[in-house]
């Protein structure tokens, strides 16, 4: 084998293997799956009208405004609920695409809602988010959301939570505006 061929193959290879596990995509999860995804594995898409979904778990957090945000209070919208840090690459570029789908799509039932992961607190968050005009509810995981929506593997990673609260898709790494935008226009006309 030509070793300066196969150097060139694998220099070309790895940046294509290393984008697409940090552009991870949204996939449908079954019941099957919220085992796997406790075990830390991803979700297999599936056709969702004929799933049973795991409600997602409730919390209630402290937003930057000072209120509480209570997941199931928002039972009837479908909720994207981000984890996400701002020290995160990932994180910052897909932030304006959700800020834009959120102005979009607030007035058909979608919500999108972050939760940072940020040790530091509201020191880095408030500073960060008053700074990029985040337009969605924010707000900084006590530990007890991440674990309860767990094990995050990956920042960032975004659930979206159907109607009914369920957990219907899960997507580690990065989403765009074109990736989203489709499925949550069939979860919220549904």
């Amino acid at each position: 084998m030509n070793f300066s061929r196969f150097s060139t193959n694998i220099f070309f290879i790895i940046p294509i293997a290393l984008s697409i596990i940090a552009c991870g995509t949204p996939k449908e999860r079954t019941s099957a799956d919220n085992a796997k995804a406790a075990a830390g594995q991803t979700a297999n898409t599936q056709n969702s009208s004929q799933q049973e979904f795991k409600m997602g778990p409730d919390f209630t957090l402290e937003t930057m405004e000072g209120k509480n945000f209570t997941l199931s209070d928002h039972r009837g919208k479908v909720v994207v609920l981000n984890f996400w840090a701002t020290w995160c690459g990932p994180c910052r570029k897909e932030i304006p695409d959700f800020m834009e789908l959120h102005k979009e799509m607030k007035d058909n039932g979608v919500l999108f809602a972050g939760v940072s992961l940020d040790e530091q607190g509201w020191e880095k968050v408030r500073p960060y988010a008053n700074d990029m005009g985040i337009n969605y509810p924010i707000m900084v995981d006590d530990g007890n959301v991440s674990r309860q929506y767990g094990p995050i593997r990956a920042i960032p990673t975004t659930l979206i939570i159907n109607k009914k609260g369920q957990v219907e898709y899960v997507a580690p790494g990065m989403l765009t505006k074109e990736k989203l935008k489709p499925i949550l226009t069939k979860l919220a006309n549904r």
